[in-house]
């Protein structure tokens, strides 16, 4: 249990500062880091692998 809320802040966290990041430095300096430049665009796919990722974690481990 513990371990789920843990990989679902550390998920949040890096996709926070990936966004941050990206939103802030110019784009001259991101060009060789990212391909992409607004908040959206890097922080759903990020979120969207980690929920996937959790969700296949677990999957087996389900109380029904």
């Amino acid at each position: 249990m513990m371990c789920r809320k843990m990989f679902s802040v550390l998920i949040l966290t890096f996709a926070l500062i990936v966004a941050v990041l990206v939103s802030v430095l110019p784009e001259g300096r991101l060009a060789g880091l990212f391909y992409v430049s607004r908040f959206v665009e890097v922080m759903i796919p990020i979120l969207g692998a980690g929920a996937l990722i959790k969700y296949l974690f677990s999957c087996g481990s389900s109380k029904n």
